[in-house]
């Protein structure tokens, strides 16, 4: 994300607005509360992605709804074609938690109580180096 870039996507376990207050910072907006937190350059890539992330050490956020911490990422991930792509994106863990666009915008956002933290991932899908224009079965109305 670019600094002043904001998205908002409704997913199964809620609606989160994630904006980018500069080049690694970015406040999380969900359940009427925003909290912020600085990503860390990511400098090789970590199951295919390639970005920024916060592993939210501690409990780093004043409390809201249970929830003390973010475990945070954003970047790319290629795939060699589109069905990779789906592959990757109808993973349990991503498929119960996350919204997705033609144009490969994939937004993840999980409330994990029990570990009192909040997981959010913006991950822009690459295709052959390129952004899709078209995933079978997006949902490009719960991203904007």
């Amino acid at each position: 994300m670019q600094p002043g870039d904001s998205i908002t996507a409704q997913t199964p376990s809620g609606t989160i607005t994630i904006a980018a207050d500069d080049e690694l910072t970015r406040t999380y907006t969900w359940e009427g509360a925003s909290r912020s937190a600085r990503l860390w350059p990511r400098p090789e890539r970590w199951y295919g992605n390639l970005g920024a992330y916060y592993p939210g050490p501690g409990e780093h956020w004043r409390e809201h709804h249970g929830i003390t911490r973010g475990v945070l990422q954003e970047g790319r991930q290629n795939f060699d074609s589109a069905e990779g792509a789906l592959a990757w994106i109808h993973k349990p863990w991503h498929q119960q938690r996350s919204a997705y666009r033609d144009d490969g915008l994939f937004v993840l956002f999980a409330k994990v109580p029990e570990r009192r933290q909040i997981n959010v991932d913006v991950i822009q899908i690459l295709i052959a180096g390129r952004k899709p224009t078209t995933l079978p079965g997006s949902q490009n109305d719960k991203i904007k």
